[in-house]
């Protein structure tokens, strides 16, 4: 067996609340919904968050509640988004992780605990525009223009 190091290993300084500045977007999914994702970090193991924008306002107030409140110990269905946090959301080792989804392939969103705020004022703060960018997806553009927007 050898010993290998990863040449190109970088060490990720970005905050989460950078990392969702970056990747946050709203577009249509395969069955017309508009959906709003982003990442809260980059590497393996993490993922986009992906939801319906008609579940993100809620979604961003069940973390809001977890920012102000606590984070309970933890359960898995067909659930909404906001359901789903409530659910997976979990603190560990000075880590918060929580998920929008389920099922195979689904990645949680982790985030330092003193990023929690942060992360969740940056959120709630997108919420107008989220809402606003789904609905103008959701009318039908007749000019042919692009089918994702940046929030």
């Amino acid at each position: 067996m050898s010993d290998k190091t990863n040449i190109f290993a970088s060490d990720h300084t970005e905050s989460p609340a950078q990392v969702i500045r970056q990747t946050m977007s709203v577009s249509v999914n395969d069955e017309g919904t508009p959906q709003v994702s982003f990442a809260t970090n980059r590497g393996k193991g993490s993922g986009a968050q992906v939801l319906p924008v008609d579940q993100y306002r809620d979604y961003v107030m069940a973390l809001e509640g977890y920012s102000e409140n606590g984070i309970p110990e933890a359960e898995d269905e067909n659930l909404s988004a906001a359901e789903t946090v409530r659910r997976t959301i979990r603190q560990d080792d000075g880590q918060i992780s929580f998920r929008v989804r389920s099922g195979k392939g689904s990645k949680p969103a982790k985030l330092g605990t003193e990023d929690f705020s942060e992360v969740v004022e940056l959120l709630r703060s997108t919420v107008d525009a989220v809402e606003n960018a789904g609905t103008k997806l959701s009318t039908p553009d007749l000019t042919g223009g692009n089918s994702e927007t940046e929030v």
